[in-house]
């Protein structure tokens, strides 16, 4: 029986799944995986998956609401083989019918293997005593197949004496040369991933020049709105498509979606892949992305950056189902396939992660010091308190920076594990994202995205912004130069900077507070803030402060004080930083639209306090 012609997903490689009974009911990523097996950009191709009744000591009643732990594969309609594990034969007829079931379908289909645990480092006998009374009685697996082998006369005791005497000698073997044993070095930079390296330097994870030529920008930016012909876009669309072509006529004004369409434009005629997953990343969850568009009259879809810009790479748009474990568990698995992919993970509000969480302790935090494995997946969190409530304001930046393993004594750490940041503008945006692949070494990326400053005119860049000589700065200094007349400095993060400026300028003291935007959290960057600060004059330096919009147990303060510390120190200064910013709160933000502007206005307020 072969397989239809059509079906060429999973002809070289084959996914297959060992679970344990408990976990496979219990574990909600089971069924998010479960969820994407078939949908496009997701599936594999068909997964076997084992799972192994392992008799745990919890019983079933109290473990599931299913008579089988299997039962949640009917979800997707999968084919599930219940089998004794007493009898060999029978389990390899089978894995013979799944393996085959999969390569012709390309389905999921489970083997349900029911078995049992004989040893334990504990004492199940505590709470199952009557199952492990029977267990202990019960012959094994091996003696039960040597009776039948011998009773079919198939072997003769002699036979299985011998068979064993030669396992057990290979055994020994073996183990005679674990003293000898020189474990092979990390094959996480061979084959595809060639070419990179681990970083030996602080200089090493400095940011490169990710400028583009102009001319290249305005053939990308035009590009990613370029519509085919005979194809109706929304009319609503006709502005963000004229917008985006006389910022790039003018060369000012360009906004954020501007910006990462031409950076990944430009990272895909360099040869570089792109993905981007989430749910509907295609339109962007503000609308403001609409890297695919859509015919209203047929609903068939282009995406311009692949059919208009005729790059060496292409970019993938995986509109999502609305998981988080499990579409972050993926991308981060597409991460350590190659280094020329960039794997972007976009969640519709920032702390949506909450939903991944294990996929970010467990594997994205630290799998390069526990398992040596890069990994270059970014997360675009969006970010910021706007008045909508706990739910849909924070992307949590306090979680994040605890995971680092960020030095706080001034220096820069070579082995850095996260990388987390904070942009305000869309040229640093761009820079981030080429940087990412510009390095020949990969890191995870955390953004801090932004919602209010996507179409914020204040927050636009110029084109200059984008060109050679340009690359990601971690520290912004204050836009208006005034460091020999400013009586007070503020450092801080995201957009409340554009709050502030623009009651600076209401309030007339433009002149004597100045702003300095922390950009990177981590790695902190110690020597760029220095630079920054050393500009300006003793009497602006008697008070440093450090705003925040969060409350005062969230977001970056707890991690940047002991940092912003150390600089000042560094500087001679006998001066420590404060905060300003909201009372300490059990939630991001409030939920109602009222309070959310009053408690606003008092941080606003409190930047300027007695002046």
């Amino acid at each position: 029986m072969g397989a239809p012609s059509d079906c060429q997903l999973g002809d070289k490689v084959m996914c297959v799944q060992l679970h344990g009974d408990a976990s496979f009911s219990g574990q909600g990523v089971v069924m998010e995986s479960f969820g994407l097996s078939n949908l496009p950009h997701f599936t594999s191709g068909g997964t076997v998956h084992l799972v192994v009744d392992i008799g745990y000591t919890t019983p079933a009643s109290q473990a599931r609401s299913s008579l089988y732990c299997s039962d949640i594969g009917k979800m997707i309609n999968a084919p599930i083989l219940h089998v004794n594990g007493d009898h060999p034969e029978e389990v390899v007829k089978a894995m013979n019918i799944a393996f085959k079931y999969r390569q012709y379908f390309r389905k999921d289909i489970i083997v349900d293997l029911l078995v049992y645990r004989r040893w334990y480092l504990d004492l199940p006998s505590l709470t199952s005593p009557l199952m492990y009374e029977k267990i202990a009685a019960r012959k094994t697996v091996p003696q039960l197949y040597e009776e039948k082998l011998i009773a079919d006369e198939t072997l003769t005791p002699e036979d299985i004496n011998a068979v064993r005497t030669q396992y057990r000698a290979q055994l020994d073997t073996a183990l005679s040369q674990v003293p000898s044993y020189k474990p092979l070095k990390a094959p996480m930079l061979e084959a595809q991933w060639a070419g990179m390296v681990w970083p030996e330097s602080s200089e090493a994870i400095k940011n490169p020049d990710t400028g583009v030529e102009r001319d290249l920008l305005e053939r990308v930016g035009k590009a990613s709105v370029r519509i085919p012909e005979g194809f109706e876009i929304h009319p609503k669309l006709q502005r963000h498509v004229k917008n985006r072509l006389a910022s790039l006529e003018s060369g000012k004004g360009v906004d954020w979606a501007t910006a990462e369409a031409m950076a990944f434009g430009t990272l895909l005629l360099e040869g570089n892949d792109v993905r981007i997953s989430g749910q509907d990343v295609g339109r962007g969850t503000f609308s403001q992305r609409h890297a695919m568009l859509v015919d209203q009259r047929d609903e068939r879809t282009v995406v311009p950056l692949n059919d208009m810009l005729d790059g060496a790479g292409k970019i993938e748009l995986a509109n999502s189902s609305l998981s988080e474990m499990g579409v972050l568990g993926f991308e981060y698995g597409a991460s350590w396939e190659r280094p020329e992919l960039l794997p972007i993970w976009e969640a519709q509000f920032g702390d949506f992660f909450n939903g991944a969480q294990i996929i970010i302790d467990t594997f994205v935090s630290s799998s390069e010091t526990k398992w040596l494995k890069q990994s270059g997946i970014v997360m675009l969190l969006p970010h910021g308190l706007d008045g909508a409530g706990p739910e849909h304001s924070s992307s949590r930046l306090e979680r994040f920076l605890q995971l680092t393993n960020d030095r706080y004594d001034g220096v820069d750490p070579v082995n850095i594990n996260i990388h987390v940041v904070f942009p305000t503008t869309p040229a640093q945006y761009f820079h981030l994202l080429r940087r990412q692949m510009k390095r020949n070494y990969r890191k995870p990326l955390v953004v801090a995205a932004p919602k209010g400053l996507l179409r914020l005119s204040a927050a636009a860049s110029s084109l200059s912004e984008f060109e050679p000589g340009s690359s990601f700065q971690p520290v912004l200094s204050d836009s208006v130069r005034n460091e020999s007349t400013a009586k007070r400095v503020i450092i801080l993060s995201g957009k409340i900077y554009y709050d502030l400026i623009k009651e600076r300028k209401e309030r007339g003291l433009v002149d004597l507070v100045s702003f300095v935007r922390l950009e990177e959290l981590a790695p902190f960057p110690f020597e760029e803030l220095q630079s920054a600060l050393e500009n300006y004059s003793p009497e602006a330096l008697k008070e440093v402060v450090y705003l925040q919009e969060e409350p005062r147990n969230q977001g970056a303060w707890t991690h940047v004080r002991d940092r912003i510390d150390w600089v000042l120190q560094n500087m001679d200064l006998d001066v420590k930083v404060s905060v300003r910013g909201r009372k300490e709160s059990a939630l991001p933000a409030p939920g109602v639209g009222k309070l959310y502007k009053e408690q606003q206005a008092r941080v606003i307020e409190s930047a300027f306090e007695g002046l």
